[in-house]
């Protein structure tokens, strides 16, 4: 017998034979749980029989009773299985829940889940009246989810998602708790269309009509009269298949292309517009000009040529699927896995009214591409591009940097890693290195793409991010990775297969060289050899999912439905977590984007009351909100738009640091224009280098958001341009903090000059502060040379 003498304290047993449920085992015997692993089903009885006797809190239930998740459900013991997820899902608190958002009171909820808990039981569990209401259970639904299901924890959510679906359009026809004496209804057949009483409930039958995507190209009805050719161009890297489908869009009387980037939408308007894009010779015939009239319309960004202009290039969002085009181009279309991003992909698929639409992108999009075309009915023609130049991977790694040669790209994933490896660089090889990360904006990742390619530009080495993968033509002759890891924000993780084939086959990119064209592709340590030949001959799993996200139209019709007090989050939640989604389809869900997540706190904050469609566009301005700054600012939109109406630019960078950088950099550009002509373009560079003292670039980091911001609120101005009205003052601040960061970089390479780097280096080490241990252990400075530059705004700290 056990003596229980002290406090008792829960024990959970992992990957036992049994399971403790509510349970208690005495400090005494800390072994206890590890003896108890040891024994066997058989030998544990007699030991669970002596605790329960000596102390009647102790009680033990065998996992066949309760588990931590539902096991996954076979598709044939889905009938069988469907009355115990009724009785759990009547019983959960997360139900009361959502039909209190839907405006149920406690005393209707009570007496709907419990009418059709009995009436649903008696229904399923006859074979034969359960096999006659495929549709009604959504058993077509349900084997499919189960099907693909990877966790218990996925097949209860599919039967949730199901059983409210038949409890909606139930509950939509019942006419109310009825008085003490009346009979309650006695059918769970109720067609909701056909009601002849009214119904308290009728507005749910909508709500659940609004939840059903099972069909997701029926979304899209005049698209739907059409029959599309969709000609799907895959193949590598610097494989000529995006020039192809740019022919055929040339060869067009209208067309769109739609990418990912702000960088390839300007890239595709300017040839366009400039006739850059070169049509095949027809023989017999005159050479054709492929100039053509190409507006611009990006989120924060649009040029109109024409108003009537045939031709349009665009980032993908922007795409509207009721204007009707000869030609589409959808680039990059193996993001339509993004969890993001991608339901924008998805969109333009099924719902662009193209006669012919083309898709460019990896060979692991085919499947799910043809899956989606399934239901659409367009014909699909696939084909298939091979690399227009050869790509190897280097026997042997750099080894050191003093390797580096005219040429070459050195890919980092850090910001500390890009500017640590240029410095280094430029100090033992001579060479001047541009740069390019996603932190700069587009327009001066494309100033530096330009020095790298002009030869006479003195800038011979790229140092770059993974941004050198998408959207750059660069003339990069060798890929050199200083790591194949990369922070996820919470570890360094791996460099996948398809971002090192990505990134890598940027090299020897075809008619950028007019000399030998092979890319070679390399790594700095000689440790990470063996994993880049593998990722470059290894093969990419192919996708088996694409998103979709809920549209405007959809959140601000179920807001409509829903009591006028609720709030935005609980009618963005309630339809994520109800909205019944078929494979090849997931919905684009809150719990995989934290930039959702962070940008929903400021909408419940600050938006309470707006219309549904405003704050669904403050969900979708391009901010980075791991940025304090630009949490600042989004913060001070959000409460601008809410209590004046309008949005004034300056208001947007209260208490921030953003616009005294600016001030700060424009000051220094000054002074240097002023100093260039009484002395040496270097020795100037050099002064205001000392003077900016910005050594962890900070100053950089604020002009950078300072640009975000920008973007965000010129964003904003093209939706909600009432508010939003400063788009003029907008852009001419944005052209200046681009110019700012512009003349930062410039200074950056003059400074790191060869012929000036040792009295940078020397002059760097005579201005660090002395420091002392101060008397509570504190690191305390004690003086600086008179050469240390003034503290400027730069240095607040984002």
């Amino acid at each position: 017998m056990f003596h229980i003498q002290k406090p008792l304290k829960r024990v959970c047993l992992a990957r036992t034979p049994t399971l403790l449920q509510s349970h208690t085992v005495p400090n005494t015997l800390p072994s206890f749980p590890i003896f108890l692993a040891q024994r066997s089903r058989s030998t544990l009885k007699r030991p669970i029989q002596r605790l329960d006797k000596a102390s009647p809190a102790l009680r033990f239930t065998y996992p066949a009773q309760r588990t931590a998740h539902p096991p996954r459900v076979k598709r044939v013991d889905i009938p069988k299985r469907l009355p115990h997820y009724i009785e759990s899902w009547v019983k959960s608190a997360d139900v009361r829940r959502k039909l209190t958002t839907m405006g149920l009171r406690d005393e209707d909820i009570d007496w709907l889940l419990l009418r059709f808990r009995d009436l649903a039981l008696d229904e399923t569990s006859s074979p034969d009246t359960f096999a006659a209401m495929r549709e009604r259970w959504a058993l077509d639904f349900l084997e499919d989810q189960c099907h693909l299901a990877s966790t218990g924890r996925e097949t209860e959510a599919a039967f949730n998602r199901a059983i409210l679906s038949r409890f909606l359009t139930w509950a939509s026809a019942q006419p109310g708790p009825p008085a003490k004496d009346s009979p309650p209804p006695s059918s769970l057949m109720t067609d909701p269309d056909n009601i002849t009483t009214f119904s308290p409930y009728y507005n749910l039958a909508s709500i659940r009509r609004l939840f059903d995507l099972q069909d997701a190209a029926a979304l899209y009805p005049k698209t739907r009269r059409m029959r599309r050719k969709v000609i799907l161009h895959v193949g590598p890297t610097n494989s000529g298949k995006t020039y192809n489908a740019l022919v055929a869009l040339a060869n067009a009387h209208s067309g769109v292309y739609a990418g990912p980037l702000r960088l390839l939408a300007h890239e595709i308007f300017d040839r366009l517009n400039k006739g850059l894009i070169v049509l095949p010779q027809v023989p017999g015939k005159p050479a054709q000009s492929s100039a053509r009239v190409c507006n611009l319309v990006t989120g924060e960004e649009q040029r109109i040529m024409d108003p009537e202009a045939p031709f349009a290039s665009m980032t993908v969002e922007m795409l509207n699927p009721n204007t009707p085009y000869d030609v589409a181009v959808l680039d990059e279309v193996q993001m339509i896995a993004d969890p993001d991003r991608g339901a924008a992909w998805t969109k333009a698929i099924l719902g662009l009214r193209v006669k012919e639409l083309h898709l460019c992108g990896e060979e692991r999009a085919v499947g799910l591409v043809k899956s989606l075309l399934e239901d659409t009915g367009d014909e699909l023609v696939v084909h298939r591009y091979e690399r227009l130049t050869p790509l190897t991977v280097s026997s042997k790694s750099l080894q050191t940097l003093r390797n580096v040669k005219p040429g070459d790209c050195v890919v980092a994933f850090s910001r500390q890693d890009l500017f640590t490896l240029k410095y280094a660089i430029e100090k033992k090889t001579g060479l001047r290195c541009a740069m390019a990360y996603g932190g700069l904006p587009p327009e001066i990742r494309a100033e530096q793409a330009q020095l790298f390619n002009d030869p006479d530009s003195g800038y011979d080495v790229m140092v770059a991010s993974d941004a050198v993968g998408m959207g750059l033509n660069l003339k990069i002759k060798r890929i050199i990775f200083s790591t194949l890891t990369k922070w996820d924000g919470r570890r360094d993780t791996p460099l996948s297969v398809s971002a090192t084939k990505q990134i890598g086959g940027r090299a020897g990119r075809f008619g950028l060289h007019e000399e030998d064209s092979t890319g070679l592709v390399t790594t700095l340590r000689e440790h990470d050899m063996n994993a880049l030949r593998k990722a470059m001959a290894g093969t990419i799993p192919p996708l088996t999912y694409a998103y979709l996200e809920p549209s405007p139209e959809a959140m601000a019709e179920l807001a409509m439905l829903l009591p006028p007090t609720t709030r935005f989050e609980d009618v963005y939640n309630l339809y994520q977590s109800s909205a019944m989604v078929r494979a090849p389809y997931r919905l684009q869900s809150l719990k995989y984007s934290k930039t959702v997540k962070r940008a929903m706190e400021i909408v419940n904050e600050h938006y309470e009351g707006m219309p549904t469609w405003e704050c669904m566009n403050m969900l979708r301005v391009p901010f980075n909100y791991s940025t304090s700054c630009l949490r600042d600012v989004a913060k001070n939109m959000a409460r601008a738009h809410t209590e004046k109406a309008s949005v004034p630019l300056e208001v947007i960078f209260e208490g921030t640091p953003l616009l005294k950088a600016l001030e700060y950099v424009t000051k220094a550009q000054q002074r240097a224009l002023e100093a260039e002509p009484h002395s040496t373009a270097s020795t100037g560079r050099k002064k205001l280098l000392q003077q900016i003292g910005d050594e962890d670039h900070t100053l950089l980091r604020n002009l950078e958001t300072c640009h975000k911001a920008l973007t965000g609120y010129l964003w904003m101005s093209y939706r909600v341009p009432a508010a939003f009205s400063d788009r003029v003052e907008a852009f001419e601040m944005k052209q200046q903090v681009e110019s700012g960061i512009d003349f930062y970089l410039t200074l950056l390479a003059e400074a790191q000059a060869p012929e000036v780097m040792d009295n940078y280096a020397t002059r760097r080490r005579a201005i660090r502060p002395t420091r002392e241990t101060g008397p509570n252990g504190a690191s305390v400075e004690t003086s600086r040379t008179e050469t240390t530059p003034p503290k400027g705004p730069h240095t607040n700290v984002i």
